[in-house]
């Protein structure tokens, strides 16, 4: 059976937390959160859908360690299990100022090559980023670029969803979705629904 994920980022959206949205939205097996999002919004959402949730942080986050985020959900840099499916977290942006979440392209990379030695020979099934990988559903401008060593990440590990956020459309026409070698990338800003079979 396919596991529907509900994946979100970057602007809340009340209407998910409404009883008849729930109800109308059927069975969700798993909320991911792309970061920038409040941890009560997210605590809100599995609690209300009953199921459990993975997150990494985004640039507007707050520092590791602080905000009320729900236990063990964090996944930067880690690769878990969850409802049959391998999933491995990136957090953050390309660096543009001081903030916090925000890496140079060695940075990311050192992050990425740790990553893909945790992973070892497993196949990955999803990669939660925050930023785009670099020369896929980018911005225009520079803070909303994509990262060499998340698309070097893809390349590499092969996922078969890439689900991140960053990139708003504010009312532009612009590509939420694209594909990347074998795997699909997916812009979740707002919100998406997702169905995933297990290997």
């Amino acid at each position: 059976m396919d596991v529907r994920l509900l994946a979100v980022s970057d602007e809340e959206e009340a209407q998910l937390l409404d009883p008849r949205t729930v109800a109308a939205q059927g069975r969700i097996d798993l909320v991911i959160g792309c970061g920038d999002l409040p941890a009560d919004y997210l605590d809100a959402l599995c609690t209300i859908y009953g199921v459990p949730l993975l997150f990494v942080r985004g640039n507007h986050d707050p520092p590791s360690h602080q905000g009320d985020y729900p236990s063990g959900a964090e996944i930067d840099g880690r690769v878990v299990r969850e409802k049959g499916l391998l999933i491995a977290g990136l957090e953050g942006s390309i660096r543009y100022s001081d903030g916090a979440h925000q890496y140079s392209e060695r940075q990311m990379m050192a992050k990425v090559l740790a990553l893909r030695a945790r992973l070892g020979v497993r196949r990955l099934d999803i990669l939660i980023t925050h930023g785009p990988p670099a020369g896929v559903n980018e911005g225009p401008d520079a803070p909303h670029h994509g990262l060499k060593a998340v698309r070097r990440a893809v390349e590499w590990m092969h996922p078969r969803l890439l689900l991140h956020g960053h990139v708003h459309p504010y009312g532009r026409d612009m590509t939420r979705e694209a594909q990347l070698g074998e795997t699909r990338v997916i812009n979740v800003v707002g919100h998406r629904m997702i169905e995933l079979a297990p290997r």
